[in-house]
């Protein structure tokens, strides 16, 4: 084989993104596309826009109809980062107890970590 292909190849196999095992947060989203949109102009969605999620205040988007629980958890504090997003995507309903996101848990760290990064790029 010639010595520039092999270390072609070898560059590819450490490639970011070649691990077949690595979590992708844009596949990972699908599993929120149904219920989340990060198309500024889509709010007839069962879940709010997450456009311009990182940084906002839980609950605070006005044309949406959130879960009592989730404008209080907003009043009192709750603004969406790395950390507070991974909490929440953990187990919605311990996070923020009576939020309408229940049932619904990304258990794998990787996961979480993988989505929260590609939301953070996709939705500012």
């Amino acid at each position: 084989m010639l010595p520039g292909l092999v270390l072609v190849l070898a560059a590819l196999a450490g490639a970011p993104g070649a691990d077949p095992q690595t979590p992708d947060g844009a596949w990972t989203f699908q599993r929120c596309y149904a219920c989340h949109s990060l198309d500024p102009n889509e709010r007839d969605l069962t879940g709010p826009n997450l456009r311009g999620l990182f940084g906002r205040r839980a609950g605070a988007l006005d044309e949406f109809d959130y879960s009592p629980a989730m404008r209080a958890a907003g009043w009192r504090g709750l603004v969406w980062s790395d950390d507070t997003l991974d909490r929440f995507l953990e187990d919605p309903e311990e996070f923020v107890p009576g939020t309408r996101m229940a049932g619904v848990r990304l258990q794998d760290p990787g996961e979480r970590r993988a989505l929260v990064q590609w939301l953070k790029r996709e939705a500012q």
